[in-house]
């Protein structure tokens, strides 16, 4: 389940929202947002490395640059998307298991065609769809037992927003004690603000290090297949991700081991 979910259902609360999702047969729900701390750890540690790098999180970004510059397609970090890293784990432990990703976003059905991807998503829902799932059953979800979330950090369940991936890669470099090495992004929120980034990055001197490209203007959260785009959006994300359990992404990782 994709972390901007915590904006989406307004009459209804996010626990009871999973309660809902598992009356529809679902046996567990996990947030990708567990995947997204695996790969700020994974991104920053490549992006010390390599010395420059774009994010990998947004399919759409990803074929944009790929389509319109091949010049940087080597730039694009090796990692996978945070739906295909925590995907890929849950089929490490359970190689029966079938994964649909829920989320605002229609890239991420091409997505999970991709070789790399389609071994460990099986499907891809819209918020829109899970909601239309919801009333053919006639589900209220407001009348519902609340299921609490603690799979997260703060900083993987932010990277729903615009600047959520950049602040997440920005603590991953901390805590992981990286402090020779000078973090300069830059954050493109929609496709006119990544064309003027790669635009940029496409020539040199450059001043800035790591891309964070989100096609979608605002982020996740700006999704086509939202429930909501309303401005409060931003601040009912930051709200979900204070309240994780897991403070820190090195707490949240290391319930995996």
């Amino acid at each position: 389940m994709a972390p901007s979910i915590s904006s989406q259902f307004k009459y209804a609360t996010l626990g009871q929202v999973v309660t809902a999702i598992k009356e529809l047969g679902f046996h567990s729900v996990v947030e990708a947002a567990l995947g997204a701390d695996m790969v700020s750890f994974a991104e920053s540690k490549e992006l010390m490395e390599k010395g420059f790098l774009t994010s990998s999180c947004c399919p759409a970004f990803v074929s944009f640059i790929q389509k319109k510059y091949p010049q940087l397609v080597d730039k694009i970090s090796s990692n996978l998307s945070p739906m295909a890293t925590i995907a890929k784990y849950i089929k490490s432990v359970d190689s029966t298991a079938k994964i649909i990703f829920i989320g605002p976003c229609i890239a991420k059905k091409a997505e999970i065609k991709l070789d790399k991807v389609k071994p460990y998503v099986d499907s891809v829902l819209t918020f829109e769809e899970l909601q239309a799932l919801i009333d053919s059953r006639n589900i209220d979800a407001s009348k519902l037992e609340e299921n609490k979330l603690d799979n997260a950090s703060y900083y993987g369940r932010i990277f729903a927003r615009t600047g959520g991936l950049t602040d997440a890669v920005k603590q991953a470099l901390i805590e992981q004690g990286i402090t020779n090495f000078e973090f300069k992004p830059t954050i493109a929120s929609g496709l006119d603000e990544c064309k003027a980034a790669l635009d940029k990055a496409s020539k040199e001197p450059k001043d800035f290090n790591f891309i964070e490209g989100m096609a979608c203007c605002n982020g996740c959260i700006g999704g086509p297949c939202c429930l909501t785009h309303e401005f409060r959006d931003k601040s009912e994300v930051d709200k979900y991700g204070h309240e994780a359990k897991e403070k820190t992404i090195s707490d949240a990782i290391t319930i995996l081991k």
